[in-house]
């Protein structure tokens, strides 16, 4: 079986793992067999902030993409809008990765 690479940092890994699954390598993770739970207070600040990371947006679309996506998003058993953040979140990075001078501007945001 295939290994990860080592790590020089985190951000490093961290990209890594934005990029691949863990499901690649099977070796590498075993079963947690004890439950643990977060902190209360951390779960609520985990999840206030992902609310504040999102913002409403209008997008028009055909009905047939639309309706496309909903099908492919029940196979992958998720919701539709879910899987098109996703698409559009994997867009962008792609766009990133293509267009270095893009990542370059990002800097200034």
């Amino acid at each position: 079986m295939k290994k990860p690479p080592k790590f020089k940092t985190e951000k490093e890994e961290a990209s890594f793992w934005d990029t691949h699954s863990p499901l690649d390598y099977p070796d590498e993770f075993s079963e947690v067999k004890d439950p643990f739970e977060f902190a209360p207070g951390l779960l609520k600040k985990a999840a206030r902030s992902r609310e504040e990371r999102k913002r409403q947006l209008t997008l028009r679309m055909g009905q047939r993409q639309i309706d496309l996506a909903k099908v492919i998003a029940k196979y992958k058993g998720l919701g539709y809008q879910t899987l098109m953040r996703i698409w559009v979140v994997e867009g962008i990075r792609q766009e990133i990765k293509t267009h270095p001078e893009i990542g370059k501007l990002l800097t200034k945001i």
